[in-house]
């Protein structure tokens, strides 16, 4: 007789899926449904049979919409157009998205290097996801407004969109030809990846155990050319950066580059224990700036850490005190802003961030919670909160905080 933890254990070695990241007790809800309608339980830890893709099916929660985090598309297009493109003048430009879920993703890198200019024959773009279900809504490239939660310029995207009536749009027939969409397993994969130039690969790391991140950091190294770059979600950088990547130095982008001391190295880093990575989460050896969600003018930095804010404040001020790595004054900044101005989830989420790159970790989940208290949706803090929460050893509190954003994030 098969268990539940027989189960989990199958989930976790072909998928990579940690119940302690995403939630425990909804996935034992899950599995224990699947061995109460299978006549033969055993099926469900044979990843070929029909029973299993569907326990896997209802254990995934596909979170993707267009554009999400703009930035990284600007900053792909600025990198491809500025560094990728001149260095590789005859060559089309390797795109790869991975989990692409319902599609969401590699559509979004067609349409922006498009109009950057670009014409179908200088890239290509492939999307692998393990679910079969999310790659055939990828195929039909059908989408409601829930994929549309970014807003939606009808000005300058809607040529890519048939309307269907009723908010839901289609991409067109031409950009749908351009991505070439197939089953990728990223833990457990049956054949290398494709050789990359551009990897986007974001927020599936902060749901693996620390063994398959490794493992599946070494596995995108792989498939990223040396002077190639990857994109990832907002928690996940310092993950990268302990393993063999240097950071890119794209605000609000949360890219890196291989290191070029080391280029292709798969050697397993020595990662520091939960004290020293709660501190490394924004600088691994050194303050990591946190980037601004806009290029605001640079600001004159103070002459000490203690110094005074300049006289004009703004929270894009802030950010980029922050980002050039002056935490102190951008700590003073916004606690002045936050009287002056009155507080808001972006000011508590960003005070949150600095308060951990000065290592006070106690402080940094009172912010966030003070976000959260204003704006129970913020994205950005249910996942920084929940990184924070993980590294201090409180896994479970971090788990129902993961679920949260992924059922705002989920279609």
């Amino acid at each position: 007789m098969i268990s539940e933890n027989d189960i989990l254990q199958t989930l976790r070695k072909y998928a990579g899926i940690d119940a302690a990241q995403t939630g425990e007790a909804s996935l034992r809800i899950e599995i224990r449904r699947a061995i109460r309608a299978c006549p033969h339980p055993q099926r469900l830890l044979d990843p070929a049979t029909p029973e299993w893709k569907s326990l896997l099916e209802n254990s995934l929660v596909p979170e993707t919409w267009f554009f999400r985090n703009i930035e990284a598309f600007d900053a792909l297009v600025r990198w491809a157009t500025d560094t990728w493109f001149p260095a590789h003048p005859n060559e089309p430009l390797r795109a790869l998205s991975l989990p692409c879920a319902t599609g969401e993703e590699p559509f979004s890198i067609a349409i922006c290097l498009l109009e950057a200019g670009l014409s179908p024959d200088r890239f290509q773009i492939r999307a692998g996801d393990i679910s079969d279900q999310s790659l055939d809504r990828a195929r039909q490239a059908i989408y409601r407004r829930n994929s549309f939660r970014s807003g939606f310029d009808e000005a300058r995207f809607g040529r890519y969109f048939d309307a269907l009536g009723d908010g839901d749009r289609q991409v067109t027939a031409d950009l749908r030809k351009l991505i070439d969409f197939s089953c990728m397993n990223l833990v457990h994969p049956s054949s290398p990846l494709p050789k990359s130039d551009v990897i986007f690969c974001r927020n599936a790391l902060i749901y693996f155990g620390q063994d398959t991140q490794i493992e599946v950091i070494a596995t995108l190294r792989a498939a990223l050319s040396d002077d190639g770059i990857l994109f990832l979600g907002p928690v996940e950088p310092p993950l990268a950066l302990q393993c063999g990547f240097v950071t890119a130095k794209m605000p609000m982008a949360f890219a890196c580059l291989p290191s070029n001391g080391n280029p292709g190295s798969n050697n397993t880093p020595n990662l520091p224990d939960s004290k020293t990575r709660s501190r490394s989460r924004l600088h691994p050896t050194k303050p990591k700036p946190v980037a601004p969600r806009a290029r605001p003018k640079t600001p004159a930095r103070p002459s000490s850490p203690a110094a005074a804010p300049p006289a004009h404040h703004s929270l894009e001020i802030a950010r980029a005190l922050a980002d050039a790595g002056n935490m102190h004054a951008a700590d003073v900044m916004l606690k002045h802003l936050a009287t002056s101005e009155g507080p808001s989830p972006e000011l508590f989420c960003l005070h949150g961030l600095v308060s951990e790159a000065l290592d006070h970790g106690d402080l940094a989940e009172a912010y966030y919670r003070k976000a959260l208290y204003l704006d129970p949706a913020h994205y950005e803090t249910l996942a920084h909160l929940a990184a924070l929460l993980e590294l201090n050893g409180r896994r479970s509190a971090a788990a129902s905080l993961r679920r949260r954003a992924q059922h705002l994030a989920a279609p």
